[in-house]
This record gives C-alpha cells, sequence and structure tokens, in this order.
C-alpha cells in the first residue's frame, strides 16, 4: 500500500469513528427521553484495559475514564453480567458521578460474547430499574455492538 492508500484509509476510519459517536450520542439522548428515570445514560468502551466515555445524555461526570477494578462499571465488564444496584448509597464499590443519583443500572455489550462496553443509566429514584430495563437495555445493547465494537479493542477479541 502507498502513502496515498495509507492517507485514504485513515480517513475513511476517522469519519466511521466519528459516525460511531454520533450514532451513539443519538442513542444515548433517545434512551434519556423515553424514561422519566434514565436521568443519565452513557456509553462506556472498553480500550486498552479501562473504560472510556464516548456518549452520554445528563450532567457531565468526572468518571469519563475507569480502571477495571473501580466502581460498579467495572464490576459488570469484569463478571461480564448486568449490575441493577437498587441503592448505590448502600453499595461502597459505587463511584460517585452526581449527589442526586440513587440507582444504577450497568448492561454490558458484547462481541462474541466478550464485553466490549456498557450502557450505563443513573436514576434519581431508588429502585428504579426491573427486570424489563434489564430486558430492553440488553436488546438495546445489541443494536449498537457494531458502533461500541469499531471504537473498542475489538482486534484483541477472539472468537
Amino acid at each position: 500500500m502507498n502513502k496515498n492508500q495509507q492517507e485514504q484509509l485513515d480517513h475513511l476510519k476517522s469519519m466511521v469513528s466519528q459516525s460511531a459517536v454520533d450514532f451513539l450520542n443519538k442513542f444515548c439522548e433517545y434512551l434519556a427521553n423515553q424514561n422519566p428515570k434514565y436521568n443519565w445514560v452513557g456509553i462506556y468502551v472498553l480500550r486498552n484495559g479501562k473504560l472510556f466515555l464516548e456518549s452520554f445524555k445528563g450532567k457531565p461526570t468526572i468518571h469519563t475514564e475507569i480502571n477495571l477494578g473501580d466502581g460498579l462499571c467495572s464490576m459488570a465488564i469484569l463478571k461480564n453480567s448486568i449490575i441493577n444496584e437498587p441503592d448505590v448509597n448502600s453499595n461502597s464499590e459505587y463511584l460517585a458521578c452526581s449527589l442526586e443519583t440513587k440507582s444504577e443500572l450497568v448492561i454490558p455489550i458484547r462481541m462474541k460474547d466478550r464485553p466490549i462496553g456498557e450502557i450505563d443509566i443513573d436514576s434519581d429514584t431508588k429502585n428504579a430499574f426491573t427486570h424489563k430495563d434489564e430486558d430492553f437495555l440488553s436488546e438495546a445493547a445489541k443494536t449498537i455492538e457494531f458502533f461500541v465494537a469499531h471504537l473498542s479493542d475489538i482486534n484483541d477479541i477472539k472468537a
């Protein structure tokens, strides 16, 4: 491949990344607008052994980068399972983003059954999330798998 072709390929990859982030921003906004209990909706992407906040709807957070081993978001990745915390104040693993947050739901986004990111939803209501929320958001996670995969360490995921 010559230099011009490499530059073209790099440009195409950049376009896909921009499109992925744009789509995820719209996804977060849509979810936040659909349920009044979804006070903060974010998408974290797993890269280089850390979770990076790619898109969100709600108040800004200081937790734009989370080390694996820190917080409920990390726990969802390490356990590759849904975390539904009805009362964040009773869980010492919770990383406080907002004093208003009372409950949190974290849904892994998977590729080949391995977590590559997650949907993180905070609510200002205790016990806000039901099994119906878990089921719905698990299905929603499948719809954004491609976009998250593009932004994650997809090359590190083995079949």
